[in-house]
């Protein structure tokens, strides 16, 4: 420490291993400690918050006191910000998210979290504070802070709030319950790491009513919207009727191309928007199925949200098609070259699509609605994820097997059921549900035999048992 120890006073209890100071290098007279804790490197330096000799030292001896039970108990003694903290945190953690879920961690902290959080220290976090972030959080966009970041992104190459349009100003109850989610993880690392004495949570719970909440659930497009989706994309795309336009550049007719590829092959798989993002040409193959070749795109555990591998058959041959013409006009066209890509500042890296898919939506005039295509019937906003929903509600219509759907789409039964089964007629579910209960007769029957069988084998009958083992028969035929 360069600045010079000013009217230094060692503590009577702890003699030298204490110190209270003042700072030349610092305007003021306000008070500082200095403490030394056995068995920690270096010193522990924090303002007493006063100018008053006995009350500074007052101050520091309960610090130092608190300092060494602390230590007694193995948590850190340094102070840190939740700024400090997450940024450490998220770069050492880094290698157990995927890329996709790395970055919305990282942008949900500095778009909402820094606000609140990132300047308050650990060691002063209590619940009442972080619950105090809902408050915080659902007046966000109509602070003066929102509104000058809708002003900022709207410079922003690839800003996902471009304008207001852009931006839900009221938070659906699923974005909260992400959000909760991270702060929850944020928390319990300080706790895991010794910078917090007990775990906080936050729930999502707190922030709306039960009326407010909603059902949760994405929207997804009727085989109408649908129809006139594909309809419009495909004239987008290739700039035809509407959708003519001289002012396109080689560029954005490039960009228009890449979002009929992606909106068509993410329909076609139900997969998630992050593993699209981030596929290469190396991912896509093809393989002879019924006589036909069915495009196979090999989702990679690095690049999926679940972190495991799997192969993912596209529903429509029609995908083969657009992918492959999509080869031939892009300029990166290597096995390990992105399938959709940016190019900024010299630098090829992952696309983000999400908005002009929504810009794209609003222009789909649909039923004289004022947004066209981009708000459903029931005011639901759609998003790239409404692809995801599309293609499972359709599988399910078409009675594909519940257990090959959430295979394919990388996902398990019960999401399955609890997303998509109340867009579907009861008959699919009912297929399901009754090969569940075959199978489980069919353990009972095989029970039932075994338990006959060691019987005769061994020569000792138990007569109730052998009752309720052939009851458990005659009721299974």
């Amino acid at each position: 420490m360069s600045a010079k120890y000013l009217n230094r006073e060692d503590s009577k209890i702890y003699g030298s291993r204490l110190i209270i100071f003042q700072r030349d290098d610092l305007d003021g007279d306000t008070f500082h400690f200095r403490a030394k804790i056995i068995g920690h490197k270096g010193y522990i330096r924090r303002s007493c918050k006063t100018s008053n000799t006995t009350r500074a030292m007052l101050f520091a001896e309960n610090a130092y006191e608190d300092l060494m039970v602390r230590a007694k108990g193995g948590f850190a003694l340094k102070e840190l910000t939740i700024e400090k903290f997450f940024k450490e945190w998220i770069e050492r953690k880094r290698h157990n998210f995927t890329e996709t879920r790395f970055k919305w961690k990282v942008s949900v902290y500095e778009r909402y979290l820094t606000g609140y959080f990132g300047f308050k220290k650990i060691s002063d976090l209590t619940k009442k504070y972080a619950d105090g972030y809902w408050n915080y959080r659902l007046k966000f966009w109509n602070s003066v802070e929102g509104e000058k970041r809708i002003k900022v992104n709207a410079t922003r190459v690839n800003a996902k709030s471009i304008s207001s349009n852009n931006v839900a100003k009221v938070a659906s109850f699923t974005t909260l319950k992400a959000e909760a989610s991270l702060i929850n993880e944020i928390l319990t690392a300080c706790v895991d790491e010794g910078h917090l004495a007990r775990t906080i949570k936050v729930s999502a719970q707190d922030a709306m009513t039960k009326s407010e909440r909603g059902d949760g659930y994405r929207d997804t497009f009727t085989e109408d919207e649908w129809r006139v989706l594909s309809s419009n994309l495909y004239n987008y795309a290739f700039v035809k009727g509407k959708w003519t336009d001289k002012r396109v550049n080689s560029w954005h007719r490039l960009q228009r191309r890449m979002l009929h590829t992606f909106v068509v092959l993410a329909a076609s798989t139900g997969m998630r928007v992050g593993e699209i993002k981030q596929l290469t040409w190396g991912d896509i193959s093809y393989r002879a199925l019924d006589g036909e070749n069915r495009l196979v795109v090999a989702v990679r555990g690095e690049t999926s949200k679940v972190r495991r591998s799997r192969s993912v058959v596209a529903h429509s041959t029609h995908t083969n098609k657009v992918i492959e013409n999509f080869r031939k006009i892009t300029k990166f066209s290597n096995q390990d070259s992105l399938i959709f890509y940016s190019k900024r500042n010299g630098k090829v890296g992952t696309l983000d699509l999400s908005v002009s898919f929504k810009n794209f939506l609003q222009r789909c005039e649909y039923q004289k609605r004022d947004q066209g295509l981009r708000i459903s019937k029931d005011g639901k906003s759609r998003t790239l994820y409404s692809l995801r929903h599309f293609y499972a509600i359709q599988r399910l219509k078409q009675s594909v097997d519940i257990y090959r759907l959430a295979e394919n789409m990388g996902t398990g039964i019960t999401q399955i059921k609890n997303h998509y089964g109340r867009h579907v007629s009861g008959e699919a579910f009912m297929r399901e549900l009754t090969k569940n209960e075959k199978r489980s007769t069919e353990m009972k029957k095989r029970e039932s035999i075994k338990q006959l069988m060691d019987m005769i084998e061994t020569g000792l009958i138990d007569e109730h048992q052998a009752l309720e083992s052939f009851k458990r028969l005659a009721s299974s035929n």
